[in-house]
C-alpha cells in the first residue's frame, strides 16, 4: 500500500499523524523541477527528515515524488538530451542519498500530452525519451533504492497514441501507480463519476479503473507490478435547478463556475502566466464526513441524498435544492476495486 504525503497540507495531516501501521510505502510529494538545472527541489526540508526518520522507524519506505500536476513542466526538455538527462539523474542520486530515501517516483503529467496548460511536451519523443531517462537513472541509483511511477489510466502517448507496447519500461521501474482517477470533473460537460470502477454508455469519459488495469496489461506491463490508485475524496459540480429536481442519473448538465468544495478548499490557479484563479471543488472523504454531507460511511446527512450508480459502482450525493453534487469513493466502492486487485494478481494499491 502506498501512500503519498504533501508538504502543503500537514495542517491536516502532520508528519506525526501518518498512520504508518496501515501502509508499505510513502512518496513524499512534490519535489520540483528547476527550470535549467533540472534539480528537484523542495521548500521543506526540516519535514522531510522529520517523515523519513518517523517512516524508518516504523518499517516503511519513502520515495520522493518528482512532478505533479504543476511539478512537471520541464521534464519534455529535461529528458530530450543527454546533458539534461544527466543532470537530472545526479542531483536526484545526490537529493535520494542526502535524505535517506529508499525511492525515487516520478509523476510526469504528462509524457507526449499537455497537462497543466504551460508545460512543455513532445509528442513525437517523449515516451522514447522517458524509457531512456529511466534506463539511465536505474543504472545510476544504488541497486536497493526503487523506481516508481505514476501514470495516467492509458500508457504514454506516443505518435500515433498510447503505445501498444510497454514492455520496456518494466525492466528499470519496480511499479508503477495508476491514477484511476480525476476522469470526470470541471472539465467535463455534465457531473459524473471522478473514479468509475468500469464505464457507462449513459455518459462520461470512457475510461475507468477496470479499463486502465486492462489497458496496462494488454501493453504489456506486468501486473503484479501495478498498483491502482484509489481515490479519498470526490469532486463537486453543480446542475440547472430543473434537471436536479427530477434526476434519476448521476450526467446532468454542468453549470460554471465550479461550486466551494471543503472548508479547505480556496482559489488557486497553475502556475502559468495569466493563468486564472479557481476554486477546485473537491470534498476529502474526512471533512465529507466531519461537515455533515454523510452522517456515517454509507448515508446522506443535511439535507443531501446519497445514490448508488450500479454501472460505474459509484457513490454520488445530490442537493435538489441547489443542485449540487458529489461524486466520491467510500467503503463500499474501495472495497470493490481492492477486491479487483487481490483478485488480479496485482502488486497492490496507492
Amino acid at each position: 500500500i502506498v501512500a503519498y504525503f504533501s508538504d502543503w497540507t500537514t495542517r491536516d495531516m502532520p508528519a506525526s499523524a501518518i498512520p504508518f501501521d496501515k501502509i508499505t510505502h510513502l512518496n513524499y510529494a512534490f519535489a520540483i523541477l528547476e527550470d535549467g538545472s533540472y534539480r528537484p527541489v523542495i521548500q521543506t526540508d526540516w519535514l522531510l527528515r522529520d517523515v523519513v526518520a518517523k517512516a524508518h522507524a516504523k518499517d516503511v519506505k519513502v520515495a520522493i515524488s518528482i512532478g505533479g500536476w504543476t511539478g512537471s513542466r520541464y521534464f519534455s526538455p529535461m529528458s530530450a538530451t543527454a546533458q539534461g538527462r544527466k543532470a537530472f539523474i545526479d542531483a536526484t542520486v545526490e537529493f535520494a542519498k542526502q535524505y535517506d530515501l529508499d525511492g525515487v517516483d516520478i509523476d510526469w503529467e504528462f509524457p507526449g500530452r499537455l497537462g497543466m496548460a504551460c508545460n512543455l511536451f513532445d509528442k513525437e519523443n517523449d515516451a522514447r525519451n522517458f524509457l531512456t531517462l529511466l534506463q539511465e537513472l536505474r543504472a545510476a541509483l544504488p541497486k536497493e533504492k526503487y523506481i516508481s511511477l505514476a501514470v495516467r489510466v492509458q500508457p504514454f502517448d506516443g505518435p500515433n497514441g498510447p503505445l501498444t507496447d510497454v514492455r520496456k519500461f518494466a525492466e528499470p521501474v519496480d511499479f508503477i501507480t495508476v491514477m484511476a482517477y480525476d476522469i470526470n470533473g470541471s472539465w467535463s460537460a455534465t457531473t459524473g463519476p471522478n473514479a468509475p470502477f468500469k464505464h457507462s454508455a449513459a455518459g462520461g469519459d470512457p475510461l475507468s479503473f477496470t479499463q486502465a488495469a486492462n489497458a496496462w496489461v494488454a501493453a504489456g506491463f506486468p501486473k503484479e507490478k501495478m498498483l491502482m490508485g484509489l481515490p479519498f475524496y470526490g469532486r463537486s459540480a453543480r446542475a440547472p435547478a430543473a434537471a436536479s429536481a427530477k434526476a434519476r442519473t448521476m450526467y446532468m448538465p454542468q453549470l460554471k463556475p465550479v461550486p466551494k468544495g471543503d472548508r479547505d478548499d480556496a482559489p488557486w490557479a497553475e502556475p502559468c502566466p495569466g493563468a486564472p484563479q479557481a476554486l477546485s471543488g473537491i470534498w476529502k472523504w474526512k471533512n465529507m464526513r466531519e461537515e455533515g454531507l454523510l452522517a456515517n460511511a454509507t448515508m446522506a446527512g443535511n439535507g443531501w441524498e446519497r445514490h448508488w450508480d450500479h454501472e460505474t459502482k459509484t457513490p454520488w450525493l445530490l442537493n435538489r435544492q441547489d443542485g449540487h453534487f458529489i461524486s466520491y469513493d467510500d467503503p463500499v466502492s474501495i472495497k470493490l476495486k481492492t477486491d479487483f486487485v487481490r483478485c488480479n494478481g496485482m502488486g497492490g494499491v496507492m
